[in-house]
């Protein structure tokens, strides 16, 4: 079918019942009636010979061609914004926009505050939305739900769940890994021999299925046997937990010299062989060349940069 022959607002239509798979909440989000968003769907169907999506039980399920649908869809919908919001020049003084990160929370302990410092400063505009880095913030990124990433470069660990060759990335920075723990609780006056760190009660962080932490790989690697009293969400989670507690915490040195003296609780070096963490800023090709995701992207390297210049 030629182009001019085909309503393009009903791509934009698509992609949102595609998304919400229900006619009522697509509705909702095309600001239209319930009959209307019907009848888009019925020319959808028209168009392209096929269900799109078919009721299962009390849910709209896509067919095979829907899901092959879901992502060129979207990359149209995307490259028709990133054209129309193409500005001759870009002042980030007077920009408006909303800038999406998904990172960790030491991401958000260590480097975020610095990054909204300067972005208050030089663009007041630009608001930011800040959600965790989880198994599907790789193909939010791809979907245009996501700026950016600030991830891991060990992007094994997350599994399946891997950045696309789309996905452009930026090394940022570096830390390593220490013990934490409660003096009053446990004695470490003479250091973390290997010997208590295995004997000591752990707690670990769980990002989901598939997903496997970089000290949890070490000490599978290692072949030594760890006693994981607890789980939780997040490396800051762990520290909080610690105070009057005989558990040991191993996170990022950053994160600890920034959340242990408030607790109350020392840092040591850690026993085992840890690898580096080595952050990655990561970001799609879609946004290479547009002026307010490189002027982000300048900035997040500011910020990082003021981890090695200013004390943390």
């Amino acid at each position: 079918m030629e182009l001019n022959k085909f309503d393009l607002n009903l791509l934009k239509a698509l992609d949102v019942l595609l998304e919400e798979r229900n006619v009522t909440r697509a509705a909702q989000r095309l600001f239209v009636t319930q009959q209307a968003a019907s009848g888009v769907l019925q020319r959808l169907r028209q168009h392209f010979d096929d269900e799109l999506l078919t009721s299962v039980g009390r849910y709209l399920e896509p067919t095979p061609l829907a899901v092959s649908l879901i992502s060129p869809v979207r990359q149209a919908l995307l490259a028709a914004q990133a054209a129309l919001d193409t500005r001759p020049s870009f002042d980030p003084r007077t920009t408006e926009g909303n800038c999406r990160i998904a990172m960790s929370d030491y991401g958000l302990a260590v480097v975020l505050p610095r990054f909204l410092r300067r972005l208050s400063t030089e663009a007041p505009g630009i608001r930011c939305t800040i959600e965790p880095l989880s198994q599907h913030s790789f193909n939010r990124l791809d979907m245009g739900d996501l700026d950016f990433c600030l991830a891991l470069d060990e992007v094994r660990i997350w599994g399946t769940h891997r950045p696309s060759k789309f996905i452009r990335l930026e090394p940022m920075f570096e830390d390593d890994f220490v013990c934490v723990v409660d003096p009053r609780v446990v004695d470490v006056s003479q250091g973390m021999p290997l010997r208590v760190y295995q004997q000591l009660r752990h707690n670990s962080v769980t990002f989901g299925d598939g997903v496997q932490t970089l000290v949890e790989e070490a000490w599978s690697t290692s072949k030594i046997d760890i006693d994981v009293a607890v789980k939780a969400f997040s490396f800051s989670a762990l520290l909080f937990m610690l105070p009057g507690t005989p558990l040991i915490a191993t996170v990022q040195r950053r994160l600890a010299n920034i959340l242990a003296p408030r607790l109350g609780l020392v840092i040591v070096e850690s026993p085992l062989e840890l690898p580096k963490v080595r952050e990655n800023l990561m970001w799609h090709e879609r946004s290479d060349a547009d002026p307010v995701r490189i002027y982000l992207r300048r900035t997040m390297e500011a910020a990082v940069a003021d981890l090695y210049t200013v004390a943390t």
